[in-house]
């Protein structure tokens, strides 16, 4: 029978991963990286928000951004609302404005009394791809790195739709995440060399869904060049 989890073990895996998303790359600042998988239901959403909450305990400015403008499910989690968030913003959006004082952003607070901004993905929009692969988006991000001190995205299922790939693109790294209990194998390969070929920038694999967290926290897979590094594992 695997261990409860308890909050702070909770805590401990999302800080060990934070640190090891700040050190994947020595030479390059780490501030917008996105989390995809290759299904729903693998635990991307839980893993954005969770390090988004753990980010907001060290830096001063975190937004996490839902991203799936398809199925939006962030807003749920947080028990707020979706009638406007990204679509609604990037629809009036230019330069000069201001993300952080935006009407559509939402401010959180976290169990340890920090706080973190949360755009929800807002009205629906006919063509996602289209909005998330536009200049206008692109301007966003740039102005959001201004004003914040990490970005964490929420990014739809690969094989899903297309729209996580410009996203990917725009962001400094992808974090791709496997469920131990539902992720077929040769899909996530699949999934994995689909976002090498279009470009994203892949720094590592968090496995998900572990029934003996009492002995693997969780697993990590860092990304080189052209292979899997080392496995780290985490144990208590």
């Amino acid at each position: 029978m695997a261990k409860k989890i308890n909050q702070f073990d909770l805590d401990e895996v999302y800080r060990q991963l934070r640190t090891n998303i700040e050190f994947s790359r020595m030479d390059e600042n780490i501030q917008v990286i996105n989390t995809v998988s290759t299904n729903p239901n693998e635990g991307k959403s839980t893993i954005a928000s969770n390090l988004a909450r753990i980010c907001a305990d060290k830096y001063r400015n975190v937004l996490l951004i839902d991203c799936d403008l398809r199925n939006s499910t962030l807003h749920r989690m947080f028990k707020t609302s979706n009638v406007t968030g990204l679509s609604n913003l990037l629809s009036h959006f230019d330069e000069h404005t201001s993300i952080i004082q935006s009407e559509e952003l939402k401010v959180l607070q976290t169990k340890t009394g920090r706080q973190m901004y949360f755009l929800s993905a807002g009205s629906r929009v006919p063509n996602p791809l289209e909005l998330l692969s536009s200049n206008r988006f692109a301007r966003f991000l740039q102005v959001a790195r201004q004003e914040f001190d990490f970005i964490i995205i929420d990014c739809p299922p690969i094989t899903a739709c297309s729209d996580v790939i410009p996203v990917a693109n725009a962001s400094d790294g992808t974090l791709f995440v496997v469920s131990a209990k539902d992720t077929d194998k040769r899909r996530a390969r699949e999934a994995v060399r689909d976002l090498q070929r279009n470009g994203a920038k892949l720094m590592g694999v968090c496995l998900t869904k572990v029934e003996d967290f009492e002995q693997k926290h969780y697993n990590y897979y860092g990304y080189g060049e052209d292979e899997p590094k080392k496995k780290r594992r985490r144990s208590k």
